[in-house]
């Protein structure tokens, strides 16, 4: 090797440490690049010195660095991957000298960039994880010949460049990433700590926006009427973000371009509106940026779905409150007026008694039916005195099967048309509860039957007696309660479908359900044998009642 090879082989090394302990030092990874591409100038002997980075979104490669061509292109001047020499060396992946551009039938003239002083070129792809991002030139005036000791010094340079390049995304991406978890976790801190919508919509669209510089940003949300409204925003956006915003809500999908990501907020299936980012000189999002955005409008979906429920939670308790204190007036009103006639008919009964003496009328058994009325009044009365009506039950030993023959006694006027027919004689059913509510179950499933029940029907009240209860069934030949509906009858103000013909407010048995439960039983439905509906509900037994199974 001569003095001179030794030299120049010095030179090389020296650059090339002197790259290397640039890469490992410096922040501002385009400063660098230039910085580079300068010093490649000199150590290659070259009176220029250039690097393109290809753009995968669209396959050009673009002037991002030069030192000896027209600065104004940088940024703007383009090949496409296969188009000129600096195409041709990124689709073939290898290193092309020319003695003469001119004669080179590859070369390209890229204008306001290239200059006709230039004649030789050598161009090497830059190479980072076996993938081609980009290619580095230089060019002479005069004609040259690259040798393969020029050529693999470039493209030693060009490596460690691709390893600068390489360093910087991922530094750029770390941070990045740093900035989008950050950005994450103060969204989610405060959507579990406000309900304030306002509040938190500002903090999205503020940290959104912090993650990429000069960003901006805004949510717009949509309101009555499918009208748009801007509820938050960030600096000013374009007039293609804003139309990406509105493609966002039409087609409910994101919507990604190279400067600008809008994504529609969705929360339940339900649209709300959309979140829209415009980065200046982006040139591509990538998927793990559209994930992150997507992430940070699902926090926004989630917090406006919150704070309207919190709104209809609070609407609703206030209509539920103002329905209560209706129903308490209604009711008011209701026993108030009840009363007056109440009295009035009691008083003439009990003149009527008075003056008959000993007649055959059952005036005694109107007088009972009244007395029980107005019992009910004072009921009604205490319950919507209460802030909390609850159900009041007085429980005592008593028989059963006595309390169900005279309950159906005193219906039977009211089952006239039917064919009522009670339990069959026998020892008493002893149960434990309140006998007068227990008597107006009884009365009122039966008054249900005949409702529903054809006329001449028979209505078949029976007893039945289990380890440590009795069973009641009312059982009618009617059309009886369809499988999907039994879930729901004792419910109130609940009645089966097509029944708007039969007189009834819906909320009997759901009185007969309150206070058979109150005392400790069951109540269902099922079908009857003969077709129909059998009502049945169940009491404890007392502890004195025998075991046997009567009918």
């Amino acid at each position: 090797m001569s003095a001179s090879d030794a030299e120049r082989k010095l030179r090389e090394l020296s650059f090339l440490h002197e790259v290397a302990q640039l890469a490992s030092s410096a922040r501002d990874w385009d400063e660098m690049l230039r910085i580079v591409i300068g010093r490649t100038t000199d150590a290659m002997g070259a009176e220029v010195s250039s690097l393109y980075l290809l753009e995968r979104s669209d396959g050009l490669l673009r002037l991002v660095a030069t030192n000896g061509l027209n600065r104004g292109g940088i940024g703007r001047a383009t090949l496409r991957v296969g188009e000129g020499i600096v195409g041709w060396v990124a689709n073939a992946r290898v290193p092309l000298a020319a003695r003469d551009v001119r004669s080179e039938p590859r070369w390209k003239w890229v204008p306001e960039v290239d200059e006709k002083r230039f004649t030789s070129m050598l161009s090497v792809p830059v190479l980072a994880r076996d993938e081609v991002i980009g290619v580095m030139n230089v060019q002479t005036v005069e004609q040259r010949d690259f040798g393969r000791e020029e050529i693999d010094f470039l493209q030693t340079i060009a490596n460690q460049v691709a390893g600068i390049i390489e360093k910087g995304r991922l530094q750029r991406e770390s941070d990045r990433k740093l900035r989008e978890v950050s950005a994450l976790f103060e969204v989610s801190n405060v959507l579990t700590s406000t309900l304030d919508l306002d509040e938190v919509l500002s903090l999205v669209v503020d940290r959104l926006v912090r993650v990429y510089a000069g960003a901006s940003g805004a949510i717009l949300l949509l309101e009555e009427g499918d009208a748009v409204r801007e509820r938050a925003r960030s600096g000013e956006l374009g007039k293609t973000a804003g139309a990406a915003a509105q493609r966002a809500l039409a087609e409910r999908r994101p919507i990604v371009a190279f400067d600008h990501i809008a994504v529609p907020l969705i929360a339940n299936d339900r649209l709300l509106g959309a979140v829209v980012l415009q980065v200046p000189d982006y040139k591509e999002f990538l998927e793990e940026e559209v994930r992150f955005v997507g992430a940070l409008a699902n926090q926004a979906a989630l917090a406006i779905d919150k704070a309207s429920l919190y709104a209809l939670e609070r609407k609703t308790t206030e209509s539920l409150r103002e329905l209560e204190r209706a129903r308490s007036d209604f009711v008011a009103v209701v026993t108030h007026d009840l009363r007056t006639p109440l009295s009035v008919i009691r008083g003439h009964l009990e003149m009527l008694a008075e003056r008959n003496g000993k007649t055959k009328l059952p005036i005694s058994e109107a007088t009972s039916q009244v007395e029980r009325l107005d019992q009910l009044v004072d009921r009604i009365l205490a319950g919507v005195r209460s802030d909390r009506p609850e159900l009041s039950l007085r429980r005592t030993r008593f028989d059963l099967r006595a309390t169900v023959s005279a309950a159906l006694k005193e219906v039977a006027p009211m089952a006239r048309r039917h064919k009522l027919s009670g339990p069959r004689a026998g020892q008493p059913v002893f149960v434990r509860g309140d006998r007068r509510r227990t008597a107006e179950v009884v009365a009122g499933l039966v008054h249900n039957a005949t409702k529903y029940a054809p006329q001449g029907t028979r209505i078949a009240v029976k007893i039945e007696r289990a380890d440590d209860r009795a069973i009641v069934r009312v059982q009618d030949q009617g059309r009886g309660v369809p499988p999907n509906e039994r879930s729901r009858i004792f419910e109130p103000y609940a009645r089966g479908a097509g029944n708007d013909e039969v007189p009834g407010s819906g909320i009997g048995l759901f009185a007969s359900r309150r206070v058979v439960e109150g005392q400790g039983g069951d109540i269902w439905v099922e079908d009857a044998p003969e077709g129909g509906a059998v009502f049945a509900f169940t009491l404890p037994l007392a502890r004195a009642t025998a075991s046997a199974g009567l009918r």
